[in-house]
């Protein structure tokens, strides 16, 4: 984009007022670029267009930190009720000791140790050297 372009969008989504409007609305600030939106009349080579423009994006930035505030919130309750977050563990605690052991004897090949107990060769140094 160049000085004096315009930036022309059928029209304003969620996804992307809430994701992009922040960034766009910088990026033609500093670049001196029109912004127009068909659908909803938004032009930003006028001054009604700029407010208008400028109220979207800050709603856009609003609602976006409300979103991550209930994700936090909503991790937070979930954690406290006991939830687990990520992938379960495919080793119990037995196999566990037992492929430490295995991994320490002298020649053993890391990816038959891999395949064996059905984890990849990280998974192996992760579990072996923590």
């Amino acid at each position: 984009m160049r000085e004096g372009d315009q930036f022309v969008v059928t029209r304003l989504d969620d996804s992307l007022v809430r994701c992009l409007i922040s960034q766009i609305s910088q990026e033609i600030a500093a670049k001196r670029v029109d912004f127009v939106v068909l659908d909803q009349s938004i032009d930003t080579s006028s001054l009604t267009g700029r407010l208008l423009f400028h109220v979207l994006a800050s709603i856009g930035e609003f609602e976006r930190e409300l979103i991550k505030e209930r994700a936090s919130e909503g991790i937070a309750r979930a954690k406290a009720a006991g939830v687990k977050f990520g992938a379960k563990s495919k080793l119990n605690g037995e196999q566990v000791a037992a492929l430490k052991a295995e991994f320490a004897t002298p020649g053993m090949d890391r990816s038959h140790l891999a395949r064996r107990y059905g984890i990849g060769r990280a998974t192996v140094y992760k579990i072996c050297n923590s």
